[in-house]
């Protein structure tokens, strides 16, 4: 039995979620900033930047969803312990919805790598 992807998407925490989205839109303006320098011919220290601007905003997005993977733990095993017992239902209905937003998190991690690897300028050694 899978869970929908609209489920996972909105059972996410949304603090975390809007700052992923915000990050991303980051990293892609950069590449397109990127594309638009490349295709202009301008050197490469300006792609240079524009990677250095997807590699921040990925960093970001990485140090982000081990916070919310902390978080989401702490918040399950909190209220575990709430309950007074441990109930296998409980437990793992709880670190699923902990593991929701981190997995999300590093998928926009690999693709903002993936977009800073993107139509980077040859170096040619001599």
């Amino acid at each position: 039995m899978r869970m929908p992807i609209s489920e996972f998407i909105l059972s996410g925490d949304l603090k975390f979620l809007v700052a992923f989205i915000i990050f991303t839109s980051v990293a892609i303006y950069h590449f397109v900033k990127k594309l638009r320098a490349k295709n202009s011919g301008v050197n490469k220290e300006v792609t240079m930047y524009h990677n250095s601007k997807i590699s921040n905003a990925a960093l970001w997005i990485l140090i982000l969803s081990a916070l919310s993977l902390l978080l989401g733990l702490m918040h399950s095993f909190y209220f575990i312990g709430k309950a007074g017992g441990i109930a296998p239902g409980l437990i793992f209905q709880g670190v699923s919805y902990a593991l929701i937003t981190p997995v999300f998190g590093m998928g926009l991690f690999i693709v903002c790598k993936g977009l800073s690897q993107m139509f980077n300028p040859k170096i040619i050694k001599s």
